[in-house]
């Protein structure tokens, strides 16, 4: 199953881009959830989202790689899913301004509703991460 991709340019240096990414307040402003976010391989952290019924709104997730202004990757799970996806972001400084990909992957590991689950996510990086960074870094 294909990943998820989005190509964003902000207007903002690599490095406030980069922050944006890093810094948890900064996280929870963009992906508008609590985070326990921390800028270290290895490290464990959670998202937690409004719950329902029928979840407790958490996303456990693990930071796998982290290259200073380059790229960040980290695992997604939660039991809405069951299934340990990656999402990775890769920026490149281009002048005064930053491109950067989003690539979350791993969904054909997800037992059901595997399009309806993606596409969900989709629509959730495009508010988040296409929308609420882009304001927040170029602010």
């Amino acid at each position: 199953m294909e990943p998820i991709e989005k190509k964003l340019t902000v207007n903002a240096s690599v490095e406030k881009v980069w922050k944006a990414l890093t810094d948890p307040a900064e996280i929870e402003k963009w992906m508008q959830m609590q985070t326990t976010f921390s800028a270290e391989v290895g490290k464990e952290f959670t998202f937690k989202a409004e719950s329902s019924e029928e979840w407790d709104g958490v996303f456990s997730c693990k930071v796998k790689e982290l290259v200073e202004n380059k790229k960040l990757a980290y695992t997604w799970d939660t039991a809405f899913i069951n299934a340990e996806t990656l999402v990775e972001i890769k920026l490149e400084a281009n002048g005064n301004q930053t491109e950067l990909t989003l690539i979350h992957s791993g969904w054909e590991k997800l037992a059901s509703n595997q399009e309806q689950t993606k596409k969900s996510h989709s629509d959730g990086w495009d508010l988040r991460f296409g929308e609420k960074l882009k304001e927040l870094a170029e602010g």
